[in-house]
């Protein structure tokens, strides 16, 4: 799909201005905290705390979401979104223009693999944050939408996505967090309702509980 990025030209240019103005090494050291939180080594202890609430009765819910967000997200950002727009990294876009690649140096110069729209890190962060905000205690799941606030401004200001990148993970990653909740709703419904013994004892497992019995 040959989509004329280009008309968005002016506004991500006087976003990455406002950005320009905070680079230092206290603020690259911020961006690399909290871009983390996007990132694919993030992925694997996320993963792997879905499953152990998935195997938790009071957590299942919370566990099922994280996974189909998740699922829903890499979908439409890598499989789909990416793909088919194509759209090239910031740095490969401005490369004859000596203001940004100042920034993007004094940013650490960081190099991305795949495609720029949207932005995954974005993405990620906002299925998961979202995931969590309607699965959690709102008390407390507020912070998690502040982290993947900070996520998604950490890729402008390491200059590897445009700020529209970042807006287009926003949105995804919101949809991609309401449908998980959605769907393993749903699904979790109908394990509670189903006469299946089968399925029934499967529902009945509780990592929690077997390991109370154990101690």
């Amino acid at each position: 799909m040959n989509f004329d990025f280009s008309v968005f030209d002016g506004f991500d240019w006087k976003i990455y201005e406002i950005f320009s103005g905070l680079h230092s090494t206290f603020m690259n050291v911020v961006a690399e905290f909290f871009t983390m939180f996007g990132d694919e080594k993030f992925v694997i202890p996320l993963g792997l705390f879905a499953v152990f609430c998935v195997f938790t009765k009071k957590l299942r819910k919370v566990g099922g979401t994280i996974i189909l967000a998740i699922l829903f997200g890499t979908i439409m950002t890598n499989g789909i979104f990416k793909p088919l727009f194509g759209r090239v990294r910031p740095y490969i876009y401005y490369e004859d223009n000596a203001e940004f690649m100042r920034w993007y140096t004094s940013a650490g110069s960081h190099i991305e693999s795949d495609k720029s729209f949207p932005s995954g890190h974005t993405t990620l962060a906002f299925e998961t944050a979202t995931a969590l905000f309607l699965t959690l205690s709102k008390k407390y799941s507020w912070v998690f939408l502040l982290v993947a606030i900070g996520t998604g401004l950490s890729r402008i200001y390491l200059a590897v996505h445009y700020p529209t990148d970042v807006i287009g993970g926003v949105i995804i990653g919101i949809i991609a967090g309401v449908l998980g909740y959605l769907v393993a709703r749903i699904i979790l419904n109908f394990l509670e309702e189903t006469e299946s013994p089968l399925i029934k004892k499967v529902n009945d497992i509780d990592i929690l509980k077997l390991f109370a019995k154990k101690n």
